[in-house]
């Protein structure tokens, strides 16, 4: 595989937009799934809570963000940089966001060929974690 290849290692999160973050976690959790945290809101980005699944794995984020009113993956790969890179040759990838960020949470946004939005972290992220 070329240095520059995309590498992507895990599933971390799937993203939901949600009107009512607290009727949105309750539901969740009766359905068994376990509140991790729940972020106050910030100006201009609404509230977010993380929710774990009992056995581990991917977990499910919500927020309350009305501008971002769409489901996003978040993939972790290997080197953001040349998955970047990679994926900037393909014409059907439009950047939504480019690679940002501190180290250990750097990310970049895309809309794939298909119409979805990916999220893109280095595995190194905290965020990113794989249970």
């Amino acid at each position: 595989m070329p240095q520059d290849a995309p590498h992507f290692r895990h599933l971390s999160h799937v993203t939901l937009y949600v009107p009512d973050l607290q009727v949105a976690v309750a539901y969740y959790q009766a359905a068994g799934l376990l509140a991790e945290w729940v972020a106050p809101s910030e100006p201009g980005s609404g509230q977010r809570a993380r929710l774990s699944f009992p056995g581990g794995g991917p977990s499910l984020e919500v927020h309350t963000d009305a501008r971002r009113q769409f489901t996003d993956v978040q993939l972790a790969v290997t080197n953001l940089d040349d998955t970047y890179r990679a994926l900037s040759r393909q014409p059907a990838v439009v950047w939504l966001e480019p690679p940002c960020g501190p180290a250990g949470q750097r990310r970049a946004t895309l809309r794939g060929p298909d119409g979805n939005v990916l999220i893109l972290g280095e595995a190194t992220s905290p965020l990113l974690r794989n249970d």
